[in-house]
């Protein structure tokens, strides 16, 4: 055979061989061709591969056992294969799965002059896939679309190296700024629905040179675990070639109808001016409602008569008029269901199909439905609506607070209530300010506490406004929002304006306090009078008056004790109530109370003993008020000749008091209001015990103020047990 012969098979072998030809010299076996799908499908070149054996190649090409292979088809003279075996492309950062056949080629002697050597890849695993896929792919992320990953394919198309990973799109691609394309990928981000695009323009700069092109493409949003937008995936197939076909020359039908029928998306095509249905795919029939033969050759409006009345047809017959393409986003699609007039929701395009003159005869529909993710969308704005309705008539302000970068977002009527106009900035940093400051370290506490331990949060406070300084009072309640991970996303809450309540209820402190310091003179002279009659009718042995001022006496202590009551009340509402705080041991508080108590009362046994002598730092007078209410309350509420037993422990730093009665219980629903201020249990049995429903709240107060806590244990009918703990004096 001629040189110029070898030279022609030579390059046809290496234009359609998938694999390589083997020359034989012995026991060597060199490389003599190497076809170009075979350099394609293992990264490496032809001058690595020719003249070279197999000891020679980059590694990672051949089974281990072709040197093998290759001597036994040597002895045999018949073709081999090699069984599944794994290809490490060169440059590649996977592995593939491959097979491959060897023939032998006889010389004119007979023997083996040449081994014809044909891989073929059986598992290319994902990232080939990927990377080797007929259409591009590539991976955006944040609001700035930064190019993550793109495979060859996407590269090829958008006429980019590989140097625009990392940069933002509108950089990456800057010919891209002012096209619809990029606007639509933006939206994806933005509204985290996915995009489907058929034949959309856009202008890119290949070569070095602005070109015309059209691509088919799937825009994905990517999210993550709290379904929040932080990406998008393109699937993009450029079909310049396939539009520019269009313009010149009708679809072929079949390849036509094929890609139509296997679409997920509704798709359509009517033909003529009757608008005749040549092709619907299932999703179209699915949205319909109708089987193939009700549509099929037949014209579009006698199909569906409803649709008179409805924009579809004046919009098919604008794109049949100008030739120019219609999308619609969202409407409303009224049709004849068996229950009938019933609704959809749907997003649809039509697009003119063009003879080779450039005229329209026949219109592609393309509808998808949308009901359930527009009906979800109308639940939220109109839920969003009344809320913001609601939340206007009660005169509400809102506030969001992002305690990450401390940002503070407001709404106009907060900013009125704080005295700003609705332009002024409000930060977070001058709402703090505005808070006086008996109220500030309150309201940060709440802050902390909620971002802290996930609590909600309601808390009273005073301010200044921020033109008029007038003192305004204020309600704040906010609940925080975290994410997957527990990480707090924002605190959210209303504001509402108590000034008037909150002067109220001041008003109401002063004249209970005024009242109350009034009320103590004239007691404290009756006390004194009683105490001196009391004196003369036991001198004189008159015992049944020396009784009677007894029992007076009596009731101007519980007159006294209802006076400081209120008195505490007052200060404590008003912020005013102080500890006079000092060291002291509780068993010596609590065996001098008991026995004060056991000299005017002899109805009930009290027990208590075996209390250590714990030393706890606080306000012995006002601890000494919540012993003495608690002990009065059991003896109150049980019946004579029963037992009050009161126990003291320590644990972990903290000293509990416990005090039991035998009397008429407590129940479930009454528990958890027991310490709110002025409630009172209503029932039959204690309509006859008198009380005002502040004891148990101010010495609830009490022990808050010193850091402890108050709670209740019981049953109806098996008496109760009040605890309250107190930390120990450091040591």
């Amino acid at each position: 055979m001629s040189p110029q012969n070898d030279s022609f098979y030579k390059s046809l072998l290496e234009k359609t061989f998938n694999g390589l030809v083997f020359k034989v010299e012995g026991s060597l076996f060199s490389i003599l061709i190497a076809g170009d799908e075979f350099l394609r499908l293992t990264g490496v070149s032809r001058e690595e591969l020719l003249g070279k054996t197999l000891a020679e190649v980059p590694g990672g090409l051949f089974h281990a056992a072709t040197t093998a292979t290759f001597e036994t088809i040597l002895k045999d003279k018949q073709p081999a294969e090699i069984q599944s075996f794994s290809m490490h492309p060169q440059g590649g950062h996977f592995t593939v799965q491959a097979t491959a056949s060897v023939t032998p080629i006889l010389d004119e002697a007979g023997d083996v002059g040449c081994l014809l050597y044909s891989a073929t890849i059986t598992d290319g695993g994902l990232m080939q896939l990927i990377d080797q896929a007929p259409f591009g792919m590539g991976i955006l992320r944040g609001k700035e679309l930064v190019v993550e990953s793109v495979n060859t394919m996407l590269l090829e198309l958008w006429g980019k190296s590989e140097a625009i990973v990392g940069l933002p799109l509108a950089k990456a691609l800057p010919e891209f700024q002012g096209q619809r394309i990029l606007k639509l990928l933006e939206d994806v981000y933005t509204w985290g629905e996915p995009l489907v695009g058929n034949e959309v323009q856009a202008m890119l700069v290949r070569n070095g040179n602005l070109e015309n092109a059209y691509f088919n493409f799937v825009h994905q949003p990517i999210k993550d675990q709290t379904g929040h937008t932080n990406g998008v995936m393109i699937v993009a197939a450029e079909v310049t070639q396939l539009v520019q076909v269009k313009k010149k020359l009708e679809e072929s039908v079949a390849n036509f109808q094929n890609v139509v029928m296997n679409t997920h998306y509704g798709l359509l095509v009517v033909k003529g001016k009757t608008w005749t249905v040549e092709i619907a795919n299932q999703p179209m029939l699915d949205l319909w409602g109708k089987a193939k033969n009700e549509v099929m050759g037949k014209p579009l409006m006698k199909i569906f008569p409803e649709f008179i009345g409805q924009p579809f047809p004046e919009h098919i017959r604008e794109v049949f008029e100008t030739g120019k393409s219609f999308v619609q986003p969202e409407d409303v699609f009224y049709y004849q269901s068996k229950d009938g007039v019933a609704k959809k929701y749907v997003s649809y395009f039509y697009d003119p199909m063009l003879n080779a003159d450039g005229n329209v005869y026949g219109v592609i529909v393309g509808a998808e439905d949308i009901t359930t993710r527009v009906e979800n969308r109308l639940k939220t704005e109109r839920a969003e609506e009344m809320l913001r309705i609601a939340i206007e008539s009660a005169n509400l302000g809102t506030w969001h607070f992002d305690p990450k970068v401390k940002r503070l977002v407001v709404s106009n009527r907060l900013k009125e209530l704080f005295g700003y106009m609705p332009y002024e900035e409000m930060t977070f940093e001058t709402f703090v300010k505005q808070i006086t400051d008996e109220y500030r370290p309150i309201v940060i506490q709440e802050f902390r506490n909620s971002i802290a331990n996930g609590e909600h949060f309601n808390v009273d406070f005073s301010i200044l406004g921020y033109q008029d300084r007038n003192i305004r009072w204020m309600r704040a309640t906010g609940k925080i929002y975290r994410d997957q991970l527990g990480v707090p996303l924002r605190i959210s809450g209303i504001l509402m304006e108590i000034t008037e309540h909150k002067q109220d209820e001041i008003r109401k402190n002063d004249f209970i306090a005024m009242v109350s310091h009034e009320l103590k003179t004239p007691l404290t002279s009756l006390k004194a009078y009683v105490q001196l009659l009391n004196m003369k009718a036991k001198i004189s042995g008159d015992l049944f008056t020396v009784k009677s001022l007894g029992k007076v006496e009596g009731q101007v202590n519980k007159m006294n004790n209802m006076i400081r009551s209120f008195l505490d009340l007052s200060r404590l509402e008003a912020g005013k109530i102080y500890l006079e705080q000092e060291e002291f041991t509780i068993d010596k508080l609590v065996a001098e109370i008991v026995e004060e108590v056991m000299l005017t009362d002899k109805s009930h046994t009290i027990l208590f003993s075996n209390c250590k002598p714990f030393i706890i730092y606080g306000d012995r007078d006002k601890i000494g008020q919540v012993v003495n209410n608690l002990v009065g309350n059991a003896i109150k509420y049980s019946r004579p000749n029963t037992t009050v037993t009161i126990r003291c422990e320590a644990s972990e730093g903290m000293v509990q008091i416990s005090i039991k009665d035998e009397g008429i219980g407590i129940a479930k629903e009454d528990q958890s209001k027991l310490f709110g201020r002025f409630y009172r249990i209503q029932n039959q049995e204690l309509k006859t015990v008198s009380g005002f429903g502040i004891g148990l709240y101010l010495s609830a107060e009490i022990i808050k103020l010193h850091h402890g806590e108050i709670w209740v244990e019981s049953e109806e009918g098996q008496g109760a047990v009040f605890h309250f703990t107190l930390p120990l004096a450091s040591t």
